[in-house]
């Protein structure tokens, strides 16, 4: 089976988003693209969200329910609670319907699992298992404990989760079952891979969305007010945050205080406090997504209305709140899991490996650590230790590739032997460099603000301006400075400005002058030459013959040759 989460290559584009977005810094940089590295990932799905390039892509696992259907399998689906805040359905009746169009044999809603493993956290807190329990059912928090916090582990209730006890029930009634969960999770399909034997094969909302629009099965909407129908099911609480404690029946002192923690950062917080002992005699319900599975990576309705997402939860779960009606389900088969250690080791440089690297980065004193987080790491040093464990790159500091960018445009601005000016679109000079300010006799910071014109005749750069043609080594004179130069002028349409260089050719013209001048001295002499000898053969003609044509023959190649140098 392939890896849950890969990278479209064409699509990432050197910006680094994900790397800021990731909880636990998965992702290596290299090659300028943003690579997953699929042992570290826990698998929350923020890097697939917020990438504006959709250069992650979330394996597809259509293929393989579709195929099973067509096999003849007998595909029960176990749809997630949070169904009713994503499709404009009434409730479990109707997206059966809507799912057996699709060929399911039957549907179950995962509630019913839910409802089975709040029976055994019942258990635990009723009988003090653990000084605090941390919930077990977001295959994300657990495997980022598992991952990197594995001191907190025994603090995590040992019990399946609702998705795994849900295909348990059903394989208990449907024996030769093929069981899909359906939910808004992508880390549900690496859950199906760490404990196999339960779920067949995970659907997210997305991909059922896909298959529904390919067979153009249409969800009747609801009108905008309309609500959830049913009798109501507390189990059906799960998806939103707080919701495993909303739906438990807690009505016996238990010794034990109750919080809902949702978001990774909040749920990091909250396990270093615990693995600190800071907390004691607590129920943990924790959820690596803000809003819990309602807000899942693969949810967009809680995206458009957070309220209306609730309030349908709400009303489906809890319609009468005179009454706490719920499932009756009493399982024949275990609830514990294993949770074994699967420690993310990341090596730690010492401190003179980390100035070292720190140095190649620009950041050699400590005001140069602007942590500004462009890179994706919330420091500087968290950005080298990055870097020392090949998982970031020295060229991916923001600010300090700028810095280096300017320094090389400013070092190349200023030896350049040219004069360089740089005029916005209403010609005024932005800058100047040195050369320039020779050119012209004129310090820089006297012209800066002022129009080319006070320089020279500006035609040349407002032509440039009307037909967006740049002009290439231009031989102009300037009569005020009695300067002649080559100029080139570029414009930059997305900064607005534009860039004149002039070369002082004003030596190189009058070296050019001063050779015409003796080039027409040595003609005129060479004309007189020829015509005196001319008069010459009109006396001795008889005598020189053939003589007197061959010197004019070659007096007239001289001339011609000196004639040929100008071109």
């Amino acid at each position: 089976m392939t890896d849950v989460l890969s990278l479209k290559k064409a699509n990432c584009k050197n910006c680094h988003k994900c790397i800021r977005v990731c909880p636990v810094k998965s992702i290596r940089f290299a090659d300028n693209q943003a690579k997953i590295i699929n042992q570290d990932c826990i698998l929350c799905g923020r890097c697939v969200v917020t990438c504006p390039q959709n250069a992650k892509k979330v394996r597809n696992d259509l293929t393989e329910v579709i195929g099973a259907i067509g096999s003849g399998k007998k595909v029960v689906a176990s749809v997630a609670p949070s169904f009713i805040s994503e499709f404009p359905v009434d409730g479990i009746g109707q997206f059966e319907t809507l799912l057996k169009k699709l060929g399911f044999f039957a549907v179950r809603e995962t509630a019913e699992g839910a409802y089975i493993v709040k029976r055994e956290y019942e258990r635990m807190i009723r009988e003090h298992q653990q000084e605090v329990i941390i919930s077990s059912c977001c295959p994300t928090v657990v495997s980022l404990i598992q991952k990197y916090y594995p001191a907190a582990l025994p603090y995590v209730a040992p019990v399946i989760s609702p998705m795994l006890a849900s295909a348990r029930q059903i394989k208990a009634e449907f024996p030769d079952a093929y069981v899909v969960f359906i939910g808004p999770c992508i880390s549900k399909k690496e859950e199906m891979h760490k404990l196999p034997g339960y779920i067949d094969c995970v659907l997210t909302f997305d991909e059922l969305e896909q298959w529904l629009i390919r067979r153009e099965i249409k969800v009747e909407a609801l009108e905008a007010d309309g609500q959830p129908e049913g009798d109501g099911r507390l189990s059906r609480f799960f998806p939103k945050t707080g919701g495993i404690i909303e739906c438990m029946d807690l009505d016996f002192e238990s010794g034990y205080e109750y919080l809902p923690v949702d978001g990774v950062e909040n749920c990091i917080n909250a396990i270093k406090e615990i693995e600190n002992g800071s907390l004691n005699g607590y129920f943990v319900e924790m959820s690596a997504c803000e809003g819990s599975c309602i807000n899942g990576p693969f949810t967009r309705q809680y995206k458009d209305s957070i309220l209306r997402s609730r309030r349908r939860v709400n009303q489906y779960a809890q319609p009468d709140r005179s009454r706490r009606t719920d499932f009756s389900i009493k399982p024949d088969f275990g609830l514990m899991r294993p949770l074994p250690v699967e420690l993310v080791r990341e090596h730690r440089p010492s401190e003179a490996q980390l100035t070292e690297i720190l140095a190649k980065m620009g950041k050699t004193r400590p005001e140069h650590e602007l942590n500004c987080g462009s890179c994706g790491y919330p420091t500087c040093r968290d950005k080298a230790v990055a870097v020392f464990n090949g998982k970031a790159d020295v060229g991916m500091c923001l600010p300090f590739m700028r810095e280096k960018a300017e320094s090389f445009s400013n070092n190349v601005f200023s030896i350049t032997p040219n004069a360089i000016i740089v005029l916005d679109e209403d010609l005024c000079i932005q800058k100047m460099n040195m050369p320039a300010s020779h050119l012209f006799g004129i310090s820089s910071q006297k012209l800066i603000g002022s129009m080319i014109i006070e320089l020279m005749d500006p035609t040349y750069f407002q032509d440039v301006l009307d037909t967006g043609n740049d002009v290439i080594d231009k031989h102009i004179y300037l009569p005020e400075f009695d300067k002649h130069v080559e100029l080139s002028i570029v414009r930059d349409e997305e900064h607005h400005l534009l860039f004149g260089m002039l070369k002082d050719i004003t030596s190189e013209h009058n070296r050019h002058e001063k050779y015409k001048t003796r080039r027409d001295q040595t003609i005129e002499i060479t004309d007189k030459v020829i015509e005196k000898q001319m008069r010459i053969v009109q006396e001795i003609a008889s005598l020189l013959g053939e003589t007197t044509a061959e010197t004019k023959v070659a007096l007239t190649q001289i001339k011609n040759t000196v004639l040929s140098e100008e071109t």
